[in-house]
């Protein structure tokens, strides 16, 4: 007696288009809410302490680590303007920006805005596509898609940061991970790795892969989740071809994240500079659990300076259990994870929504638990007022973003 037929690909909308109205919808609110929230700190700028004075309202989207990258992107490294530490700072982002620089007129700006805000828009419409892909699901698909534009620290997406090209690049990897295109995920992996020093991260989630491929026999993009497997297992291909181009997508972001290193050093410089001007800002390393724990003790007595990085920490983890309990894929779960940790694990905590922002998975664990309407609205209602308040204190300077 035969086996009835299973349908093992997860049922995807009727047009490759359709991700783009929820990507717009959130991209759109989003950039009114930073509107907004420059908008709300320019009144407040006279009656409240501003550490920098005016200098950021000034500056507007191209502030704080953006003015690292218009420095790079109109000198380069080395260039009389450009100071050393601006090799913390990886030149995929600001070469692209420099590149389009003639168009523009030379100015570096338009285009490092530019580049920001649309990569930001094609990341949304991406995830989109992976969520519908991995979970089957139309509607978490269509959330994911709006509800990564208003997580607060999202209004980084908006301004002349590298965040928008990272998250673009990070979610084309995990969508030519899940379906097996290893030629991509080798190339995205190199570009993650030349755009910022966390790019190297992507190897964690194609390490889990590879190691789920090499156990299992070879099934084609296998997705833990409730939609099963991508496509029907095919047979175990273990030729040189597959290893070494497993291999080549594995090593891909270290390999770009070495040539940034030996890119930004120059000739004469020591590529080890980044590892330790970034180490002095963080002050090193440090367990997160406990450094979250000496945070909270730092807030009864009246010291607040963490108080958004720990909201972050404990929001992000909160929606890394749901995508546990979700059963998002393994190699998802490893990427949020080792991105908490870096983030949070620093003696000094900064930037933790950012860094986390870009693990694309933590949006879609938001869309899965945001099933009901009343969820929904609240992400909707808190995200858009997040942003304003967070952009607000952003260009006062009484936060670094």
């Amino acid at each position: 007696m035969g086996s009835p037929t299973v349908e093992l690909t997860p049922p995807v909308a009727a047009s490759p288009l359709d991700g783009l109205r929820p990507a717009l919808l959130g991209w759109l609110g989003a950039r009114v809410a930073v509107v907004l929230g420059i908008a709300v700190a320019h009144g407040l700028s006279g009656t409240v302490s501003m550490p920098d004075g005016r200098l950021h309202l000034e500056q507007g989207l191209m502030t704080w680590d953006a003015t690292y990258y218009k420095v790079i992107a109109e000198g380069w490294y080395g260039g009389a303007g450009t100071p050393r530490d601006a090799v913390r700072f990886f030149p995929a982002y600001p070469g692209l920006a420099r590149l389009l620089s003639p168009v523009f007129a030379g100015r570096v700006d338009i285009p490092l805005l530019l580049i920001a805000n649309l990569s930001a828009l094609a990341a949304a419409f991406l995830l989109w596509r992976l969520a519908i892909e991995v979970t089957g699901d139309r509607a978490v698909a269509d959330r994911s898609a709006w509800m990564v534009a208003v997580i607060p620290a999202a209004n980084i997406l908006a301004f002349g940061y590298s965040e928008g090209l990272t998250l673009l690049v990070v979610v084309a990897a995990l969508l030519a991970l899940h379906r097996r295109s290893l030629v991509w995920v080798a190339g995205l992996g190199l570009v993650a790795g030349l755009l910022r020093p966390v790019g190297i991260l992507l190897m964690v989630p194609v390490g889990v892969e590879m190691w789920r491929w090499w156990r299992g026999g070879g099934t084609p993009a296998e997705a833990e989740g409730p939609a099963g497997p991508a496509h029907p297992t095919g047979p175990f291909d273990r030729s040189v071809g597959m290893v070494a181009a497993w291999t080549a997508a594995l090593l891909a972001p270290a390999a770009g994240f070495l040539a940034a290193l030996l890119w930004v050093a120059g000739p004469d410089g020591d590529p080890l500079d980044t590892f330790r001007i970034q180490r002095e800002l963080r002050n090193g390393f440090h367990e997160p659990f406990t450094r979250l724990l000496r945070a909270f003790v730092d807030f009864g007595h009246g010291h607040l300076h963490d108080v958004y990085n720990v909201a972050f920490a404990l929001g992000f983890l909160a929606l890394f259990v749901v995508a546990w309990r979700r059963r998002q894929p393994a190699s998802w779960l490893a990427l949020m994870g080792t991105t908490w940790v870096v983030a949070v694990g620093g003696n000094r905590m900064d930037s933790v929504g950012r860094y986390c922002l870009v693990a694309a998975p933590f949006a879609v664990a938001l869309a899965q638990w945001a099933g009901r309407r009343w969820q929904q609205v609240a992400v909707a209602v808190v995200g858009a007022a997040g942003i304003v308040w967070f952009t607000a204190e952003v260009m006062l300077g009484r936060i670094i973003p």
